[in-house]
């Protein structure tokens, strides 16, 4: 089964997150985001691709709004694929999110304080 992880191109794994992506998985491809983002074209694009190969785990770490809202929209019931034409319930794919609620304190050279997401705490979510 494919495990595609999605993630901006300037981005990386955290220790945890690979961590935990090898235990879940095992084994995963990577699909970059370019620095600049995705077109909402491009992101259809990608949806159709990913839904036409059908079946596998898709773990978003970049939030990508629209293909995000796609893969899950087509995860589930959805239209059914009737836009298509195509049979898209029980195509057999698994959406994940890493989630960390935890913040940490972290003071900026000119003194201001800012709350960062915690490098350790990351959760996998299944979605559905």
């Amino acid at each position: 089964m494919r495990n595609i992880v999605i993630i901006n191109e300037s981005h990386s794994l955290l220790e945890e997150q690979e961590k935990i992506l090898k235990e879940k998985f095992g084994t995963y491809n990577f699909l970059y985001v370019p620095k600049d983002g995705w077109s909402k074209e491009d992101q259809l694009r990608i949806v159709s691709s990913i839904l036409e190969e059908q079946g596998g785990n898709i773990i978003f770490v970049s939030p990508v709004p629209v293909l995000l809202a796609y893969i899950g929209f087509y995860k589930g019931y959805g239209k059914a694929g009737l836009d298509r034409g195509l049979p898209y319930i029980g195509i057999g794919i698994n959406l994940y999110l890493f989630h960390n609620d935890r913040r940490e304190k972290k003071e900026l050279p000119d003194g201001r304080i800012i709350q960062v997401v915690s490098q350790t705490g990351w959760q996998l979510v299944e979605i559905g």
